[in-house]
């Protein structure tokens, strides 16, 4: 008796496997790859998050991407990064080999805690998008004091 199995990728399998495939490429070191084009279609560029007591920080390695073509929004505690990077060939040149080529980027993260969304701050250095949010301040709420 033969049983036959058909497996369809589906979002769900598709994602799973890009997370194993940045572990792998996590694991083997490969900083020359920052941006990872996955077969299934999905660019995630590599980051880094942090916080001290006042700001989060959130890292992400574009290399050729410049900052105006990079967008930042925040929706409430989540954070999301999308862009492009556009290369250009003259008509003229004869194209003799391509290893990288224009590509479109999205990339979303969950933050800690609510931030101050008019205060966040991006710059590019060296290929690397460094954006500073901002934490929220407490508001301290004065203590009820009873009148004698």
């Amino acid at each position: 008796m033969t049983i036959t199995t058909t497996m369809t990728p589906t979002t769900t399998f598709a994602r799973v496997q890009n997370h194993f495939d940045r572990m792998l490429e996590t694991s083997m070191n490969t900083a020359m790859l920052p941006i990872h084009s996955h077969r299934h279609g999905h660019v995630m560029p590599s980051l880094n998050v942090f916080e001290d007591d006042f700001t989060i920080f959130v890292e992400a390695e574009l290399p050729g991407v410049p900052l105006d073509d990079v967008d930042v929004t925040v929706v409430g505690q989540q954070l999301t990064i999308t862009g492009r990077r556009t290369l250009l060939v003259s008509d003229e040149a004869a194209l003799i080999a391509r290893e990288r080529g224009s590509l479109k980027f999205q990339r979303t993260v969950m933050l800690s805690e609510p931030i101050v969304e008019d205060r966040i701050n991006a710059v590019m250095r060296k290929g690397i998008l460094i954006v500073s949010l901002p934490k929220a301040t407490r508001v301290a709420h004065p203590r009820f004091r009873p009148m004698a």
